[in-house]
């Protein structure tokens, strides 16, 4: 993987200062793998009851990015009963690795530095607040947060690298998912707390995968239309290649395809749900479609409704922070600025003629399953 990543930027740039800069970059990103895999190995001598530890009904939200699932993930673990991982968390997997930064990060706490991205950015990430699991794997290079982060999201011959997990090899996408388990094993026993409620959005690709290896497992499939959350999302790939690399390193035709190539994966992140849900190749009882209205403007019922389907015993400070939540969206707006999908070379036509088997009703999936 670092050779290809190695080769898109001889490709992109050839012998330049902006070569050299993605060299060290890659350089970085290899010695915080190596060392991410070495701790890991370190956690079974000096930590090994983790590996009996159990990871049981653990919560998956899946769905296109910007559908919704950031808001529904905070909303449960915002009262800090779920292990949910923070953002230093999925950075350091490892208990080995967390005994070691953790004076660091306090530190950082106490200091009040913790902000990574600024929330102008479309998604603010501070080390001490709660983040994406689907992070966790970067450190096995097996999410498509390795395209955003990286000039192989850039490369043809690469953007389709990350799909479709449920189809890679039965020993690759096994591991993947066991490795994710174990991640959960080691912060489960880490912190004292069962409950997983994960937000896993790129793995809608590994949900089949999921359902074998978690077998009580709960998913709830955020549901929103393509021409909302494609010019969130953009917008947000916009500003983190700004904020992690600057676009001065970037010719229009790059940002041109790196989109263009964000745009294929989107519309077959949202093609395969429905395609397996159609089809009946996922078990119906264990995924709840949620449309992303509903949240929005009937939030007290969803959360009972979530809490019936997945049975998590709901807190009297969880329930406080739902009835909080709800009188907030009544005067909710956006604080960050979102761009047309023509910026980023996408009509809205096209869109809409790709992402037609959505339809406008998003409970046309369980109105064809009655059907």
């Amino acid at each position: 993987m670092y050779l290809k990543a190695f080769k898109a930027i001889w490709r992109m740039y050839g012998l330049s200062p902006n070569f050299i800069f993605f060299c060290f970059v890659l350089l970085f990103f290899r010695v915080w793998f190596l060392f991410t895999q070495v701790t890991l190995m370190l956690d079974h001598l000096f930590s090994p009851k983790f590996s009996k530890v159990k990871v049981e009904k653990p919560v998956f939200i899946i769905g296109h990015p910007r559908s919704g699932t950031t808001f529904l993930h905070h909303l449960f673990t915002e009262t800090d009963e779920m292990a949910s991982f923070h953002a230093w968390h999925v950075m350091f997997p490892a208990i080995c690795a967390r005994k070691i930064v953790a004076p660091v990060i306090h530190y950082l706490v106490r200091r009040k530095k913790t902000e990574i991205f600024p929330k102008s950015m479309g998604h603010g990430i501070s080390i001490d607040q709660v983040e994406e699991d689907e992070m966790l794997f970067l450190h096995n290079l097996d999410t498509q947060f390795v395209l955003i982060a990286t000039p192989l999201g850039f490369m043809p011959d690469e953007y389709r690298g990350f799909r479709f997990h449920d189809l890679q090899p039965k020993y690759g996408r096994l591991r993947s998912a066991r490795y994710l388990k174990t991640c959960f094993q080691r912060h489960i026993y880490d912190t004292g707390k069962s409950q997983i409620f994960a937000q896993t959005h790129f793995s809608t690709h590994r949900i089949k995968t999921l359902m074998e290896v978690f077998p009580d497992a709960r998913f709830i499939y955020m549901h929103r239309s393509a021409e909302k959350t494609l010019p969130s999302y953009f917008s947000l790939n916009y500003n983190t290649l700004d904020e992690l690399w600057g676009l001065h390193r970037f010719t229009k035709e790059q940002l041109h395809l790196f989109f263009e190539y964000r745009y294929r994966a989107s519309l077959e992140l949202c093609r395969y749900f429905f395609d397996l849900w159609q089809a009946g190749h996922i078990n119906r009882e264990r995924v709840m479609i949620l449309p992303y209205d509903r949240l929005l403007h009937e939030l007290p019922q969803v959360f009972d409704e979530i809490i019936r389907f997945t049975g998590i015993a709901p807190s009297s400070a969880l329930r406080e922070a739902v009835a909080r939540h709800t009188e907030k969206q009544r005067g909710f707006q956006r604080g960050h600025s979102v761009l047309p999908l023509e910026f980023f070379g996408i009509s809205p036509e096209r869109v809409r003629r790709d992402f037609a088997f959505q339809g406008a009703d998003p409970m046309r999936y369980l109105k064809d399953e009655k059907h």
